[in-house]
């Protein structure tokens, strides 16, 4: 597997990213350090205590684990391949197995938050021939019908990378749905009824979300999008069915409007 450090969470300080990679093989593990001089995230063998380092990434053979050095702050791990899914690593926390084959680990230092992409080792899988042949329990989706599209505008800010919190409104998905075009424009009454749709009886999050006596009007877009994305039922190959953003081209300044000088006079 291989380590990279990715620069620093955007938002933080701007500065020059110094390049910084570790290959590990099967049950090696490395010890990820911030380097002050360097002002970037290094990698050092794993071979003993560790006083300076933030985390330790040990190889598995078709997984990867990570140990939490720091004794109050939570890890981070993004899964870099479906947006939306995360593991949270506690304090002091030891050889926590991560699924992800493509991740990125934030780690906080006092500068900021340094990024590490983690390319982990290839999973396995089961042969054809293994697999149950009982009926699977997750809903069955139509993304032929509007209620999917709608599923999938609710989607797309995390899939692209967003924080998980990030849920539009019911204005903002009719804006996606629409690209801007009154024509294709969906009305707000439809929007709320595929999601009361989805909600109630596609994906019966209702059952879960414990927000179901209505304090809150967006717990259902909220449950929604966390049922979906856990459960694979909507991915990054669905954005496809959303309209193509239209990038307009930029327009220089327009002719002022301030009125013109009245003339001199002339003596």
């Amino acid at each position: 597997m291989t380590l990279q450090f990715s620069g620093w969470l955007p938002g933080g300080p701007t500065r020059p990213t110094t390049a910084r990679r570790c290959e590990l093989a099967g049950g090696e593990g490395a010890v990820v350090r911030y380097d002050e001089r360097a002002d970037s995230l290094d990698f050092a063998p794993d071979t003993g205590p560790h006083p300076h380092g933030l985390a330790v990434v040990t190889a598995r053979d078709g997984h990867w684990c990570l140990t939490n050095l720091h004794a109050e702050d939570t890890y981070f791990v993004e899964n870099m391949e479906s947006g939306g899914e995360f593991v949270k690593v506690a304090p002091r926390r030891r050889d926590i197995p991560i699924p992800f084959e493509l991740a990125r680990l934030i780690l906080p230092v006092p500068r900021g938050a340094g990024m590490v992409k983690v390319f982990g080792p290839e999973p396995h899988y089961l042969a054809p021939s293994a697999l149950s042949g009982s009926a699977a329990n997750w809903p069955r989706l139509d993304e032929d019908c509007m209620y999917f599209r709608v599923l999938v505008a609710l989607c797309e800010p995390q899939l692209r990378g967003c924080p998980p919190g990030a849920v539009p409104t019911v204005a903002e998905v009719i804006e996606r749905l629409g690209d801007g075009r009154p024509a294709y424009r969906i009305s707000r009454a439809a929007v709320n009824h595929h999601i009361d749709y989805l909600a109630m009886h596609k994906l019966r999050v209702g059952e879960w979300a414990g927000a179901a006596d209505g304090k809150r009007s967006y717990w259902k877009r909220e449950a929604v999008v966390a049922m979906a994305l856990r459960s694979g039922l909507v991915g990054e190959q669905h954005l496809r069915m959303l309209p193509s953003r239209r990038v307009t081209a930029r327009q220089g300044p327009g002719p002022s409007r301030l009125p013109a000088p009245p003339p001199r006079s002339r003596r």
